[in-house]
């Protein structure tokens, strides 16, 4: 039975993968097409190579140049726009394509140099030189095949990657939303109060009554969904807050929205971690006070701003799980600024 060597493994993993090895990604690839032009200018012109002294080097550092060139475009433009997006028939005929004009730079090196040499230029309709073409023209586009299938492993580790992460934290998110969600004590304030304005104020019991029935609602159904419509967050926010308000009496509040909020998905109780800050630092202090809220969508983005007049957040890193499970959903598809009191996220989602 054979060990797996785990810590080759994570090396490897790594040096794929791991955006600190990129530079060293870069040189260990330039290195080796460097490699691959010095040693096929040398066999080529190995005859002549006192004869054509330092322009053996330039001759190899075309050669380079020209790898380099058709490598960098196969990475960056012809993969993601036409194989990652799924145009095979393109990405094909766009890389035959680029073979076909890399092989003819390299002939023209080539004959160049052979006139430095005082030879004739080589013969496209001698078959020696057909063979030759065709010969190069399969092994170079396998390479560049190979790369493509080494960008496409990449890619597909990396999402591996974050699906995984993303599992896991769900299931950690399970306990977090528990917490997250209205605190025990406010339940037990709000049903203790309701039991006191029963009978003196029964307009206002059945009002908290029916908030508390939503909020709870929202919590045993919607929340078990991946997604949720942003209006659904919303109406869940306010009945929240409602609740605050009522029990406290310490604060007033205002949530307003723009743009086609009934057709947007988040996930479920993305914002209630920023509200809840605004309600402790609010309670924080000894006076009234008032917390605002505001969701605005234009097209696929979404800026969500907290703010509240009473209290600092004093430490922003509160925020740092909230931060972790922005990323593993939107990647570099959100920003969010706290300040001392004022909360504002952006992301960019899609509509349905």
């Amino acid at each position: 039975m054979f060990k797996i060597n785990t810590e080759g493994q994570a090396f490897l993993y790594n040096l794929l993968v791991n955006s600190k090895f990129r530079i060293w990604r870069h040189i260990l690839f330039i290195v080796s097409l460097a490699a691959i032009s010095f040693n096929q200018t040398y066999v080529i012109f190995q005859p002549e190579i006192p004869a054509l002294g330092i322009r053996l080097y330039w001759i190899a550092l075309g050669n380079l140049a020209s790898y380099l060139a058709v490598a960098y475009l196969n990475i960056y433009v012809l993969v993601p726009r036409y194989l990652m997006q799924k145009r095979y028939l393109t990405y094909t005929v766009m890389i035959f394509g680029t073979v076909l004009v890399l092989l003819w730079i390299q002939t023209i090196i080539e004959d160049t140099a052979r006139i430095w040499l005082g030879q004739r230029a080589g013969n496209i309709l001698e078959p020696v030189f057909i063979l030759n073409y065709i010969s190069s023209f399969a092994t170079v586009t396998l390479c560049m095949l190979g790369g493509s299938i080494t960008i496409v492993l990449k890619h597909w580790m990396t999402e591996n990657n974050r699906v995984n992460q993303l599992e896991r934290i769900h299931v950690q998110s399970e306990v977090e939303q528990l917490k997250a969600q209205v605190n025990p004590q406010l339940l037990f304030n709000v049903l203790n109060r309701t039991a006191v304005l029963a009978k003196s104020e029964p307009k206002e019991a059945s009002g908290m009554l029916l908030e508390l029935s939503q909020i709870l609602r929202y919590q045993l159904y919607d929340c078990s969904r991946k997604a949720v419509l942003l209006k659904a967050e919303i109406d869940f926010l306010t009945n929240y807050l409602a609740l605050e308000q009522v029990y406290s009496h310490r604060f007033q509040y205002m949530v307003s929205a723009e743009g086609e909020v009934h057709r947007i998905f988040v996930p479920p109780l993305l914002f209630l971690p920023f509200v809840q800050q605004a309600v402790i630092q609010i309670y924080s202090q000894p006076v009234f006070g008032s917390i605002d809220l505001n969701f605005h969508v234009n097209g696929n983005e979404i800026q969500f701003v907290c703010s509240f007049d009473n209290g600092n957040l004093q430490h922003p890193d509160d925020f740092s799980k909230i931060r972790q499970r922005l990323e593993l959903l939107y990647g570099n598809d959100y920003t969010l600024s706290v300040a001392k009191r004022t909360i504002m996220l952006k992301l960019k989602i899609q509509k349905t």
